[in-house]
């Protein structure tokens, strides 16, 4: 006999005891089954108006592990209140059976899982006990704000120091070590002599640097140099003073972060060693001087880069497409970049991880990753679901982390129960738990469904402001750090086109340097002045070109007195008003 889903019916076995467990099971799945019309339930991983996620289209997807083939335990069940639940179950008598139902959901089984008749990942019903003291993982002792190294300025600094804190002289040295090293290889091509191959000096590069974050104050990333340049009128006239056109372009050329002659054996294990030197002392720069608060975001960052690159991506869910994958952590409240590695390939996740981390998942490894300079700080991250795992909350919790994020629906920890059913309520909310985390299924419209899991919350509850789970309010307040990063770098974008993809990273440590982490360390200084971030970029641009400025009007000569009088007009010099001769003046009056 058939079913209207194609299946033979299986009758019911006379003698419960004889049944073998595995004919059980596909009774209770045929069970589910029936009457459900799976083209009305929505399968997708998160519901955009409510949850919002990113999808890593790299080759550090999860591995095959995450992925194995499901049996048909995979049906949707149709008793919302999870009394039935399908997939796996106790395969032991039927008091143990009934038992299983009333206390626990199971998560489903893969066919290995089967064979060796282990039953699925166990989550309790009812919540732990609540009349406890807090939880140790949910002290946090380290409080968030500036660390000794940044506290030294003083409680009004200026913006240039700050800013220095994070591109130190040791970062500066560096690059004027190697860019004078290729304008000495190529000065040889210019036969004849020109004013714009000499080398460069400290002035200069800082007044360079000063020009890039003026262009990223004034949005001139993709405006052209000669129009940036033009002396019509039209171009801005703060560039020409600070630097020719020929030697703005002739820098931007020159520019290097390392040494070329050993590069080749370094890219052998670094394959970024173009600037791995200056990107790295940045973030360790950037962890001396900032402590996070209690939450903490990972997720990518794509740099737009469309040139040759060996690690190139391609990220459609992103603004660019194209470009070089960074993975970060940022202070989910202040967006305050603490830690972050260029992803170049395959491999590069669990580079410095110890052999025993380089079994885990890649998402996982990135994960630990970013967050060695925090464990065991009992601070939570909050992640989307290519990075979520139950393995990775089990590791950061063993590290001395919580953890908050959205899981993909093929996990096969998740409850049968827990999937998108059409069946189920909307804004119903069903919580399994183990005894360090909680898993949560929410309803935000029909036949939808959003999967949670949290080892920082440990029972149910609603925020009275959203009127919706603290799991899900928890996860949409801390979500949001990189992707914000990523925004307010890329409406104040000192990128500028270029095939060199080093130059890509350069770029984006000014505009996170200059536009996020410096803005951050100066507000959080106890005197210094109220200002916007487009005011602060302002005043640290002409901080950097005001040196350069004063050196060109020193020399005279080579300027012209259009130009000397431009220069004083922005370093606001006024020239001293002509003093009378008393001789005269008193001849006249007699």
């Amino acid at each position: 006999m058939e079913t209207s889903r194609g299946k033979r019916k299986r009758s019911a076995p006379k003698d419960q005891e004889a049944v073998n467990p595995t004919e059980l099971e596909d009774i209770l799945i045929d069970i589910l089954d029936k009457d459900i019309d799976k083209e009305d339930i929505d399968d997708s991983d998160h519901d955009p108006d409510y949850l919002e996620g990113s999808d890593h289209a790299t080759d550090t997807n999860q591995s095959d592990s995450e992925n194995n083939d499901l049996t048909a335990n995979t049906s949707t069940s149709s008793a919302s209140n999870g009394n039935l639940v399908g997939g796996d179950i106790p395969t032991d008598d039927g008091n143990n059976l009934q038992r299983g139902r009333n206390l626990f959901y199971f998560g489903r089984r893969t066919k290995e899982m089967i064979k060796k008749n282990v039953s699925g990942f166990k989550w309790k019903k009812e919540f732990p006990n609540q009349a406890v003291r807090t939880r140790r993982e949910n002290i946090v002792t380290q409080l968030p704000g500036l660390k000794a190294h940044a506290s030294n300025l003083g409680d009004n600094p200026e913006v240039i120091d700050v800013w220095k804190l994070l591109f130190t002289q040791d970062i500066i040295d560096e690059i004027l070590l190697w860019t004078n090293k290729k304008i000495a290889s190529i000065r040889p091509r210019y036969k004849n002599p020109t004013s714009f191959i000499h080398d460069a000096d400290y002035i200069e590069l800082y007044g360079f640097i000063g020009l890039l974050i003026y262009s990223a104050v004034f949005k001139s990333g993709n405006e052209s140099v000669d129009s940036i340049f033009a002396t019509d009128g039209t171009g801005r006239e703060l560039f020409r003073c600070t630097m020719s056109k020929e030697r703005f372009l002739f820098l931007l050329h020159a520019l290097r972060f390392d040494n070329p002659d050993d590069r080749d054996d370094r890219k052998k294990d670094v394959k970024e060693a173009s600037i791995s030197n200056i990107f790295y002392k940045f973030i360790e720069n950037s962890q001396l001087c900032y402590t996070v608060g209690t939450s903490c975001c990972v997720d990518e960052m794509l740099v737009p880069f469309r040139s040759r690159c060996s690690f190139k991506m391609y990220l459609p869910n992103k603004p660019a497409k194209y470009g070089l994958k960074i993975q970060c952590l940022t202070d989910a409240k202040t967006n305050y970049l603490y830690s972050a590695y260029l992803y170049t390939g395959k491999g590069s996740d669990g580079r410095g991880l110890t052999d025993q981390d380089q079994k885990l998942l890649k998402p996982t490894q990135a994960v630990i990753r970013l967050t060695e300079s925090i464990e065991g700080t009992n601070r939570n991250i909050t992640a989307d679901n290519w990075y979520s795992s139950i393995e990775l909350v089990e590791e950061l919790r063993r590290r001395g982390m919580t953890y908050v994020g959205t899981l993909k629906k093929n996990k096969t920890e998740i409850p049968v129960s827990f999937q998108p059913n059409r069946c189920r309520e909307e804004n119903e909310a069903l919580y399994g738990y183990t005894e360090n985390m909680t898993l949560l299924s929410y309803v935000p419209k029909k036949s939808k469904a959003v999967i949670l899991v949290s080892s920082m919350h440990h029972g149910p509850g609603t925020d009275e402001t959203i009127n919706k789970p603290e799991i899900i309010a928890e996860y949409n307040r801390t979500k949001g750090g990189v992707d914000t990063v990523d925004q307010m770098c890329s409406n104040y974008s000192t990128q500028r086109r270029s095939r060199r993809w080093p130059m890509a990273i350069f770029f984006a440590l000014l505009n996170i340097s200059a536009g996020v982490n410096a803005f951050v360390l100066y507000k959080a200084y106890k005197n210094t002045p109220d200002m916007n971030r487009l005011e602060f970029m302002k005043v640290l641009a002409k901080s950097l070109v005001s040196p350069l400025l004063q050196k060109r009007l020193d020399r005279g000569h080579h300027v012209t007195e259009e130009m000397k009088l431009a220069i004083k007009r922005i370093l606001q010099i006024q020239d001293p008003l002509p003093v009378p001769d008393n001789k005269k003046s008193f001849s006249k009056i007699n």
